[in-house]
C-alpha cells in the first residue's frame, strides 16, 4: 500500500522546495510504554495532558506547524491524545476513530528539520515534568515516556539533518 496515497492531498509547495529525507536508521526499535500509565493517568488525564502540551506547541517557535485557532489546536491535541492512550497501553482510539496512524506519512507535508524535532521535545518534556502532579502519570515511568518520544519524534524528521546535538533520553 503506498502510505502517501492513503492521506489528502497536500501542496508539495507547502514544503518550499525542501526534498523529503529519510533517517537512515529506520523507524525507532523501541520498548512500549509500561500499560500501568493508562492504568493510572485513564483517557481524560491524557487527553489534559496533550491540551497542556498543544497549548505549549502553540506558544513555541513551531507554532506555524499547528493550527492557529484554539478549537483546531485542541483538536490536533484530541488526535494525539488518542494515539498516546493506545501507546500508554489503552484501547486504539486513533485506528477506531482515524484509522492507521501512519504517522511518518501523515508529517510529511510539513518540514521537520532537527531544531523543529528539538522545539517540540522541549515542549513535550515540560509537560511531562508535570505530568506525575497534574495527570497522575506514574512517576517511575515518566522516562519510559521520555525514551519513546526522543527515539520516536527522530523518525519525525523529513528534512535533511545540520550538524545538531542531540536530546538526551
Amino acid at each position: 500500500m503506498d502510505l502517501l496515497n492513503a492521506l489528502p492531498p497536500h501542496d508539495p509547495e507547502s514544503r518550499n522546495g525542501v526534498p523529503i529525507w529519510t533517517p537512515p536508521d529506520g523507524p525507532p526499535q523501541t520498548d512500549r510504554i509500561p500499560s500501568a500509565v493508562y492504568e493510572e493517568m485513564g483517557e481524560e488525564r491524557i487527553t489534559r495532558f496533550f491540551h497542556a502540551f498543544y497549548t505549549r506547541l502553540g506558544g513555541s517557535s513551531v507554532a506555524h506547524m499547528f493550527p492557529k485557532s484554539e478549537k483546531n489546536l485542541m483538536r490536533a491535541a484530541d488526535k494525539s491524545a488518542a494515539m498516546f492512550v493506545f501507546l500508554f497501553g489503552g484501547p486504539h482510539l486513533y485506528q477506531q476513530r482515524y484509522g492507521r496512524p501512519m504517522m511518518r506519512a501523515r508529517h510529511l507535508p510539513f518540514v521537520i528539520d532537527e531544531p523543529a524535532r528539538q522545539e517540540w521535545l522541549r515542549c513535550f518534556r515540560e509537560t511531562l515534568d508535570e505530568a506525575p502532579e497534574k495527570y497522575a502519570m506514574p512517576a517511575e515511568h515518566v522516562e519510559a515516556v521520555w525514551t519513546f518520544v526522543v527515539d520516536f519524534s527522530a523518525w519525525m524528521v523529513n528534512a535533511q539533518p545540520q550538524s545538531q546535538p542531540e536530546c538526551e533520553p
